[in-house]
């Protein structure tokens, strides 16, 4: 049940400048780091309230994931905090963030696929090299997450990786398993192809990176002795309606199927009550921000 709390924290309401320098830097690579998206005071106003609010829901680790990543004793995982707790509410459908998805993606509006926390505690362990739209039940390539952490982040706190140009074309690259041998395979595979992987290393906290729905990312374990505070929020191009099913025989490739599970789970959970064609459009998928014209 969400909280009922009242207090006076900043709107972030305000938008974030975006020049045609980084949009296009975002459309050709994938992916972007953009500096100071949040501001100290705006994290420290906010942050003990989110901490609060994690605490206080720690049951609502989402099955999916679960079923990704098996061991999450070193992570801590929620979905849609936003409809747990209304300060989180509050700071995960700010129009700020949905403002540079849109314009990221060249569209005039946005809404909520869903929010998740990837707090990794020390030792917590790789997050495998993956493409987020292979897994998602829309008819658009028109999908962005927000990777923001809530605390400074070095090098030895598992920080993304992106593989520059991978979302081109909305095609599906593979993945990997998360024991480190299997991805460090996989890059190199990766590089081999042609591709070049980009890591952005040191984030103060309220930096930001934003990445195409179809751009291979991977973030190693966490080998420092403090978590890694990390919120992720998945936005789409309103107008988006839910896709099609594939059709697959027992004979499917075994990824393939596992992937039509979760595109179905997906759907269920974040498309509650809609079929294929129908707009993606319910009381989980807030539009959160709209383009004055």
């Amino acid at each position: 049940m969400m909280l009922n709390i009242e207090v006076n924290l900043p709107e972030l309401s305000s938008e974030y400048p975006v020049s045609t320098e980084p949009i296009q830097k975002f459309q050709e690579q994938g992916h972007i780091l953009l500096r100071g998206v949040v501001s100290q005071a705006e994290i420290e106003a906010y942050r003990p309230y989110i901490l609060k609010a994690i605490e206080g829901n720690l049951e609502e680790n989402h099955a999916i994931e679960k079923l990704v990543k098996g061991n999450q004793e070193n992570w801590i995982y929620i979905d849609n905090l936003w409809r747990l707790d209304a300060v989180a509410r509050r700071f995960i459908l700010a129009s700020r963030f949905g403002q540079i998805a849109a314009s990221l993606l060249g569209v005039d509006a946005v809404r909520l696929f869903r929010d998740q926390t990837y707090f990794k505690k020390p030792g917590g362990t790789d997050t495998p090299w993956h493409q987020d739209g292979y897994f998602m039940p829309l008819d658009t390539d028109k999908i962005i997450t927000l990777w923001l952490p809530l605390v400074d982040v070095t090098p030895e706190m598992a920080p993304m990786s992106f593989v520059t140009g991978s979302h081109r074309g909305a095609k599906y690259l593979g993945t990997s398993t998360p024991q480190p041998e299997k991805m460090q395979e996989f890059a190199e595979s990766i590089i081999q192809r042609g591709y070049e992987i980009t890591s952005y290393g040191t984030f103060a906290a309220g930096d930001v990176t934003f990445h195409s729905g179809w751009t291979l990312h991977s973030a190693p374990s966490n080998k420092s002795d403090r978590n890694r505070e990390v919120l992720v929020i998945v936005y789409y191009a309103d107008g988006a309606r839910i896709a099609q099913p594939k059709k697959l025989d027992s004979q499917a490739p075994l990824q393939e199927r596992f992937a039509e599970q979760m595109r179905q789970q997906t759907q269920n959970s974040c498309f509650p009550g809609l079929q294929p064609g129908d707009l993606a459009v319910t009381p989980m998928n807030p539009l959160i921000y709209r383009k004055n014209t």
